[in-house]
């Protein structure tokens, strides 16, 4: 059961960075840098003062190509960084549980609704993983 857990949190990672990867190159831009220079431009634009707000949003989407590799591998840090992770999926609206991605046009309530509870499974489940470290 440990090793399902892992390969299922490591799996929506990667299904979260494949994604990704897909609607950048559908739009034919380069995955992650586009967006991150499109970010920062935004800020410059808007007057700046949050550009650190967009290095966090890049730092949140390594660190889950680096967790979902850690997971994978049945490391016990990519527990410990899918948890450091918990509060910056929140903030940034980055579903654990990614075939979210996926839904259909749904009330913004529903889906929000939806990524606390996947957010709340994934604390459950990453809190059961630690205690089963070792």
């Amino acid at each position: 059961m440990k090793r399902f857990v892992e390969l299922f949190w490591g799996g929506m990672d990667a299904f979260y960075i494949f994604f990704v990867v897909l609607g950048s190159f559908n739009r034919g831009v380069t995955p992650f840098v586009s967006d991150f220079k499109s970010a920062l431009e935004s800020m410059e634009h808007w007057g700046g003062g949050l550009e650190f707000m967009v290095w966090m949003g890049l730092v949140a989407q390594v660190s889950i190509i680096a967790s979902s590799l850690l997971l994978f591998l049945g490391r016990v840090s990519g527990v410990y960084l899918a948890a450091i992770q918990l509060p910056f999926r929140v903030f940034f609206v980055i579903p654990s549980f990614a075939l979210i991605l996926l839904l259909p046009d749904v009330s913004t309530w529903v889906w929000l609704s939806l990524i606390a509870a996947s957010e709340g499974a994934k604390a459950w489940s990453l809190w059961w993983l630690w205690r089963r470290r070792g």
